[in-house]
């Protein structure tokens, strides 16, 4: 998990540095002569270990399943009219506390999964038996550390629920019929979809592949050479600023504080948590400052065409007027230092000599892996079912494991 969080924001903070900051000064590589602070080692040929890119045909068969989940409809159950685990049950409720409606806790259309644990113990099982068109009461209690709304927790309340219909999850099969209704140009049949899905996630690896591959060059190359003296603190400091600003966003998707984010998924002194931003800004500095003057010596600079080009991109994709309207909200000389990055760590790749490693070095990143993808996968499913619970309503009676991002007492 930490690596993939310090890839990400070795990538993004760049792009994301203080707005308006001018450039003539330390903080920039603008502002400065890179060759006064670092002195490049060889890079004519930089060891990287990596495995090459490969899709497995388990991996195009789950996604394919994953992609058929992801149409399935709820279908109205005709054969019976008692509710079950598993059902999806439309329902109509309102929530009391000392006979007083609270905020967040009513809701109409809200269709509830039985034995998913959304809402609050005691919910969904004692809808269970029940019928369509019954309206139940529910006598139930918020739990003592509900951190959601502290009013409520510990707090008896009552909820009235009308069951409106009872639903179930059908996954369409994979046929031509619905590869055709999928509208991918040039795809339309059965066989073609899976070899479509192949090579976007062989485009997935791929990318992967390369970014793990720069990234360990870059690695390799503060590493290795010699630095004259430390980063500016101008320079630190800016980067600092930009990293603490993603981690924090970061920090808020899991509904925790910055040091608690820090100590828990960086591995962060408790005692000084955000030191760990200044290191790695250090590091990012160092790492700018060492590429710039490979970037001198080997004519890698974004032109001035290049860089207008780019910030024009940008400047559209965000909703600007104009570059000079970008300019004034954001930093555009961020835009140049990553442009610039890039074209060296394209450049030193093309060198490198990029070889499998060994049976003890897969073993130990599979590993690493494995762990990584539980906490990605954790991260992406609550993600999915917070964004599934809010389209649906604003409800404040899930349950405390739900995400922060949903309303006060769920």
């Amino acid at each position: 998990m930490k690596k993939r969080i310090l890839a990400a924001a070795a990538a993004v903070v760049l792009t994301i540095s203080l707005a308006g900051c001018a450039s003539n000064n330390a903080a920039y590589l603008s502002g400065l002569k890179a060759s006064n602070y670092a002195e490049p080692c060889d890079y004519s040929a930089i060891p990287v270990e990596e495995a090459a890119p490969s899709v497995s045909d388990s991996y195009v068969e789950y996604m394919v399943q994953y992609q058929l989940n992801n149409s399935a409809t709820n279908e109205e159950v005709t054969d019976r009219d008692d509710v079950e685990d598993g059902d999806i049950v439309n329902i109509d409720y309102t929530g009391t506390k000392d006979g007083e409606e609270f905020d967040g806790g009513s809701a109409t259309g809200y269709d509830l999964t039985i034995g998913s644990g959304t809402f609050i113990d005691g919910f969904e099982d004692g809808l269970k038996g029940h019928k369509v068109g019954e309206e139940v009461t529910l006598n139930l209690k918020f739990p003592d550390d509900y951190k959601q709304n502290e009013d409520l927790a510990g707090q008896a309340v009552v909820f009235k629920v009308k069951i409106n219909k009872i639903q179930q999850k059908v996954v369409p099969e994979l046929t031509d019929d619905w590869v055709a209704g999928q509208n991918i140009s040039g795809v339309s049949t059965v066989d073609e979809y899976k070899d479509y899905v192949r090579q976007q996630l062989m485009q997935q690896a791929q990318s992967t592949y390369d970014s793990n591959v720069q990234s360990k060059i870059a690695q390799y190359v503060v590493e290795n050479s010699t630095f004259k003296q430390d980063p500016p603190k101008e320079m630190v400091d800016r980067l600092s600023e930009s990293m603490k600003t993603y981690y924090n966003k970061y920090a808020q998707q899991y509904g925790m504080e910055l040091d608690d984010f820090l100590t828990t998924f960086m591995n962060a002194d408790e005692d000084n948590p955000e030191q760990i931003i200044t290191d790695n800004a250090t590091d990012s500095a160092k790492e700018l400052l060492v590429m710039k003057v490979i970037a001198d010596k080997e004519d890698l600079n974004p032109s001035r065409s290049e860089f207008n080009t780019q910030l024009s991109n940008y400047a559209a994709q965000a909703g600007y007027s104009s570059v000079d309207e970008f300019k004034k909200s954001e930093d555009a000389e961020s835009v140049r230092e990553s442009m610039m990055l890039q074209n060296v760590l394209e450049f030193l790749q093309k060198s490198a000599v990029v070889t499998e490693p060994s049976s003890d070095s897969t073993e130990d990143s599979a590993a690493d892996a494995s762990t990584e993808d539980a906490s990605a996968d954790a991260s992406d499913s609550s993600a999915a079912d917070a964004s599934t619970e809010d389209a649906a309503a604003d409800t404040s009676v899930e349950s405390a494991s739900t995400d922060a991002s949903e309303t006060d007492a769920q």
